[in-house]
């Protein structure tokens, strides 16, 4: 059996991270790499497009060894401010 780990980083707007683990495996060497390279570009086209900062992906061996990466960053816009209320008109005196 030949096994390779796809990990998948992604950091959120708040500066916090998350991670997905995706398993690619077979009997066949050439096939367990070539579904760990067809799970690491799935996940690459997601990070492409994705309104993270960044968005990566890694495939690793068995033993640990790095066999590719990707990462992708993008500009998050700044939140519209509030706008301020307007203040409330002061009331005229009446009688004056």
């Amino acid at each position: 059996m030949f096994q390779y780990y796809i990990m998948e980083i992604q950091k959120y707007a708040d500066g916090s991270y998350g991670h997905i683990v995706h398993v690619a495996y077979d009997e066949d060497a050439t096939l367990a790499r070539n579904k760990a390279e067809s799970k690491y570009h799935e996940v690459l086209a997601a990070a492409a497009v994705s309104q993270l900062p960044s968005h990566s992906a890694t495939i690793l061996s068995t033993d640990g060894r790095q066999v590719a990466n990707q990462c992708y960053y993008h500009a998050i816009p700044a939140p519209e401010p509030e706008p301020e209320p307007e203040p409330e008109p002061t009331p005229e005196p009446e009688g004056e």
